[in-house]
Protein backbone atom coordinates (compact mmCIF):
# COMPACT_ATOMS: atom_id res chain seq x y z
CA UNK A 1 0.00 0.00 0.00
CA UNK A 2 0.99 3.56 -1.03
CA UNK A 3 0.05 6.41 1.40
CA UNK A 4 -0.42 10.18 0.62
CA UNK A 5 -1.34 12.90 2.68
CA UNK A 6 -1.52 16.77 1.92
CA UNK A 7 -2.41 19.12 5.29
CA UNK A 8 -3.67 22.76 5.28
CA UNK A 9 -3.87 24.76 8.46
CA UNK A 10 -6.67 27.56 8.58
CA UNK A 11 -7.05 30.26 11.34
CA UNK A 12 -10.56 29.07 10.99
CA UNK A 13 -12.98 26.51 13.72
CA UNK A 14 -13.26 23.02 12.64
CA UNK A 15 -17.06 23.20 12.85
CA UNK A 16 -16.58 26.04 10.19
CA UNK A 17 -14.52 23.99 7.96
CA UNK A 18 -16.73 20.13 8.53
CA UNK A 19 -19.74 22.42 7.56
CA UNK A 20 -17.84 23.17 4.22
CA UNK A 21 -16.14 19.23 3.54
CA UNK A 22 -18.53 17.44 5.66
CA UNK A 23 -20.97 17.47 2.68
CA UNK A 24 -20.21 14.28 1.06
CA UNK A 25 -22.17 15.81 -1.79
CA UNK A 26 -20.53 19.61 -1.50
CA UNK A 27 -16.85 19.15 -2.87
CA UNK A 28 -18.15 20.55 -6.46
CA UNK A 29 -19.15 24.12 -4.40
CA UNK A 30 -15.79 24.42 -3.05
CA UNK A 31 -12.90 22.48 -5.51
CA UNK A 32 -11.65 24.28 -8.66
CA UNK A 33 -11.24 21.06 -10.12
CA UNK A 34 -14.98 19.50 -9.84
CA UNK A 35 -17.27 20.80 -12.05
CA UNK A 36 -20.51 19.01 -10.97
CA UNK A 37 -21.60 16.01 -8.75
CA UNK A 38 -24.09 13.34 -8.86
CA UNK A 39 -25.45 12.25 -5.70
CA UNK A 40 -27.03 8.46 -5.73
CA UNK A 41 -27.69 5.51 -3.32
CA UNK A 42 -29.52 7.25 -0.74
CA UNK A 43 -26.21 9.93 -0.72
CA UNK A 44 -23.63 7.20 -0.42
CA UNK A 45 -22.65 7.59 -4.19
CA UNK A 46 -21.07 10.38 -5.39
CA UNK A 47 -20.38 10.67 -9.13
CA UNK A 48 -17.69 13.69 -10.14
CA UNK A 49 -17.51 15.51 -13.25
CA UNK A 50 -13.72 16.97 -13.60
CA UNK A 51 -12.97 20.29 -15.51
CA UNK A 52 -11.23 18.17 -17.85
CA UNK A 53 -14.09 15.93 -18.98
CA UNK A 54 -13.09 12.81 -16.79
CA UNK A 55 -15.48 11.19 -14.51
CA UNK A 56 -15.22 8.91 -10.95
CA UNK A 57 -17.18 7.68 -9.12
CA UNK A 58 -16.53 7.50 -5.11
CA UNK A 59 -18.98 5.59 -2.27
CA UNK A 60 -18.86 7.28 1.24
CA UNK A 61 -17.93 4.49 4.07
CA UNK A 62 -17.77 6.36 7.16
CA UNK A 63 -18.82 9.35 8.33
CA UNK A 64 -18.30 10.79 11.85
CA UNK A 65 -19.82 14.50 12.79
CA UNK A 66 -17.90 14.14 16.24
CA UNK A 67 -14.59 13.79 14.71
CA UNK A 68 -15.26 15.48 11.71
CA UNK A 69 -13.90 12.49 9.32
CA UNK A 70 -15.28 11.44 6.27
CA UNK A 71 -13.67 8.17 4.66
CA UNK A 72 -14.72 6.85 0.94
CA UNK A 73 -13.18 4.70 -1.66
CA UNK A 74 -12.52 4.96 -4.90
CA UNK A 75 -15.53 3.00 -7.11
CA UNK A 76 -14.32 3.85 -10.82
CA UNK A 77 -11.43 6.40 -12.10
CA UNK A 78 -9.31 6.57 -14.98
CA UNK A 79 -6.57 6.34 -12.63
CA UNK A 80 -4.43 2.70 -12.87
CA UNK A 81 -5.45 2.24 -9.19
CA UNK A 82 -7.16 0.02 -7.10
CA UNK A 83 -7.81 -0.70 -3.14
CA UNK A 84 -8.01 3.30 -2.46
CA UNK A 85 -9.39 4.37 0.59
CA UNK A 86 -9.29 8.19 1.06
CA UNK A 87 -10.36 9.94 4.22
CA UNK A 88 -10.61 13.92 4.84
CA UNK A 89 -10.76 15.50 8.31
CA UNK A 90 -10.45 18.65 10.17
CA UNK A 91 -8.48 18.54 13.24
CA UNK A 92 -9.08 21.48 16.20
CA UNK A 93 -5.83 22.90 17.33
CA UNK A 94 -4.61 26.09 19.16
CA UNK A 95 -7.14 28.79 17.91
CA UNK A 96 -6.85 26.90 14.34
CA UNK A 97 -7.80 23.85 12.18
CA UNK A 98 -5.61 21.39 10.62
CA UNK A 99 -7.67 19.80 7.58
CA UNK A 100 -5.94 16.61 6.36
CA UNK A 101 -7.06 14.76 3.03
CA UNK A 102 -5.10 11.41 2.50
CA UNK A 103 -5.65 7.89 1.52
CA UNK A 104 -3.95 4.52 0.77
CA UNK A 105 -4.08 2.61 -2.70
CA UNK A 106 -2.80 -0.08 -4.78
CA UNK A 107 -1.13 0.98 -7.99
CA UNK A 108 -1.87 -1.15 -10.64
CA UNK A 109 1.34 -1.96 -12.64
CA UNK A 110 4.22 0.33 -12.24
CA UNK A 111 1.56 3.76 -12.18
CA UNK A 112 2.52 4.08 -8.50
CA UNK A 113 4.55 7.66 -9.62
CA UNK A 114 1.72 8.98 -11.85
CA UNK A 115 -1.32 7.94 -9.26
CA UNK A 116 0.67 9.78 -6.51
CA UNK A 117 1.06 12.80 -8.38
CA UNK A 118 -2.20 13.33 -9.54
CA UNK A 119 -4.05 12.34 -6.52
CA UNK A 120 -1.38 14.83 -4.60
CA UNK A 121 -2.65 17.80 -7.09
CA UNK A 122 -6.45 17.00 -6.42
CA UNK A 123 -5.99 17.14 -2.80
CA UNK A 124 -3.74 20.28 -2.48
CA UNK A 125 -5.66 22.06 -5.12
CA UNK A 126 -8.71 21.21 -2.90
CA UNK A 127 -7.28 22.22 0.31
CA UNK A 128 -6.08 25.58 -1.40
CA UNK A 129 -9.41 26.59 -2.78
CA UNK A 130 -10.86 25.68 0.73
CA UNK A 131 -8.42 27.96 1.96
CA UNK A 132 -9.72 30.42 -0.31
CA UNK A 133 -13.22 30.03 0.01
CA UNK A 134 -12.93 30.21 4.02
CA UNK A 135 -11.49 33.73 3.30
CA UNK A 136 -7.76 33.02 3.38
CA UNK A 137 -4.98 33.89 1.02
Amino acid sequence: MTNIQVTQRLPVSAEAIWALIGDFGGLHRWHPQVRRLDLSWEGRIRTLYYVDGSRVVERLEARNDSIYRHTYVLVDSPLQVQSCRSRLEAQAVEGACIVAWSCDFEAIGDGEGEVKEALRTIYTNGLVALATALGGP
